[in-house]
């Protein structure tokens, strides 16, 4: 049975004739007559009698009228559930992210996500700055998180939180090579140095009123935060880091803040909808829920992932050994 010409049946029987019912839902006249005549061939009986100007339901109209309704109900039922469906907070959230924390930030964050939106199915990319803003890039992720670059004009993100870096060194460093106390005394140390696009990532500190700009001597760089953290605790230098990101080290003894009150200027987190206006629902709830991880007080819980600590086994064979 045609659902249209369930629809149309019913309009017709709700305004009382063909003529009413054009005028109350702007369609032509001849549209409804023909619908009318179908439905009735194919039910093989006549559902209206002309009663003066209008039309009056015959036994067989009133009895499917009543089914009609109901059907109509269910029709409109089934298409609010589906809508519900396409607005649920589920489906496929594509990220893309400066990844220079990685498993520190993001992974943490999109763990403490997940909990609270088990439906969301998440696709990370790592991704550099270059190539993430490139206007052919955009439109594949549904959000972008990005650190210290608002991006391209009309691309401008809402800043979410931030961070300052300090310098951190092992214990077994500190104890070879002294602990420095100013940064005039950083040139005589040994650098870990973060290498970006463009070249060494400088030291930039700053106390109070004070700032300098170094570059240490370094004989070992790499454009991955882990690794230089790794060779940090490893004892091989000084490394210049966000104090989010050494947190859990420093907590265990693995590494030290070195001169506290020197910090470096605020460094930006950014968040962006590359299309703002087909934000799904999912996107919409992974930026509130990013607004309320980086509030004041929230509590995260659930793994951590640092540097423990660095085994020289080496030396350990040599011990057993002797």
């Amino acid at each position: 049975m045609d659902l249209d010409a369930l629809d149309t049946f019913a309009k017709i029987a709700e305004a009382g004739s063909l003529t009413a019912a054009a005028k109350l839902h702007g369609l032509p006249k001849s549209s409804l007559s023909l619908k009318l005549r179908q439905l009735e061939a194919d039910l093989d009986m006549p559902l209206f009698v002309r009663e003066g100007r209008g039309l009056a339901l015959t036994d067989a109209g009133t009895e499917l009228l009543a089914h009609t309704q109901r059907i109509l109900d269910a029709c409109d039922g089934a298409r609010s559930a589906l809508a519900a469906m396409r607005d649920t907070v589920a489906g496929t959230l594509r990220i893309a992210s400066t990844g220079e924390f990685g498993t520190a930030f993001n992974a943490q964050m999109l763990y403490a996500f997940r909990q609270l939106y088990p439906l969301v199915k998440l696709e990370l990319v790592f991704i550099s700055p270059t190539v993430l803003f490139a206007p052919d890039r955009l439109q594949s992720f549904d959000v972008i998180v990005s650190w210290d670059d608002p991006g391209d004009e009309g691309q401008a993100g809402e800043r979410i939180s931030s961070a300052t870096f300090g310098l951190f060194a092992s214990p077994a460093y500190l104890d070879a090579a002294g602990c420095p106390t100013h940064p005039d005394a950083l040139q005589a140390h040994r650098g870990i140095l973060y290498r970006r696009g463009t070249g060494l990532q400088s030291w930039r500190l700053k106390r109070g009123a004070e700032a300098v700009e170094l570059l240490p001597r370094c004989d070992f760089s790499s454009n991955d935060y882990w690794t230089v953290k790794y060779f940090a605790v490893a004892g091989e230098g000084i490394v210049y880091l966000p104090t989010f990101f050494a947190d859990i080290e420093c907590e265990r003894g693995h590494l030290v803040a070195l001169m506290p009150e020197w910090q470096s200027e605020e460094k930006w987190i950014y968040i962006r909808i590359p299309q703002v206006n087909n934000a799904s629902r999912k996107t919409r709830a992974f930026v509130d829920f990013c607004k309320d991880y980086f509030s004041p007080g929230y509590g995260f819980r659930g793994p951590r992932y640092y540097v423990e600590t660095v085994l020289d086994t080496a030396s350990d064979q040599e011990g057993t050994d002797r």
